[in-house]
């Protein structure tokens, strides 16, 4: 049998979204840190740059930066902005776009309830 992945994925999300608003948060937080490191991937070899190459510009460590982009440490902001610096980059927050289901509109029967 056969799955796809987004499949897998979407169970995978419901499956959170049962567990509560912790798990919800966890799950969050694990994204954004394996996203930290997919960016700091691609613009390390944008640049052409060697993990050691990165290591000798910014002055973090090799086995830093390595465990950095293997999803095994969990920086610093100091360290991510050398990183980012090191690399013509910035740190930046944005607003996230919205996944989220908009609120039901409310009907007269959900009013009189308020």
């Amino acid at each position: 049998m056969s799955r796809k992945f987004s499949d897998f994925m979407k169970e995978l999300e419901a499956e959170t979204r049962r567990q509560g608003p912790k798990a919800v948060a966890e799950a969050e937080a694990f994204k954004a840190h394996f996203k930290l490191a997919a960016e700091l991937i691609l613009l390390r070899k944008k640049r052409g740059l060697t993990q050691r190459q990165l290591s000798a510009k910014s002055g973090v460590q090799q086995a830093e930066i390595s465990r950095i982009e293997g999803g095994r440490a969990n920086p610093t902001l100091e360290t991510i902005s050398v990183l980012a610096r090191s690399l013509g980059g910035e740190l930046k927050l944005t607003a996230a776009a919205s996944g989220r289901r908009k609120a039901a509109p409310r009907t007269a029967a959900r009013q009189a309830r308020r």
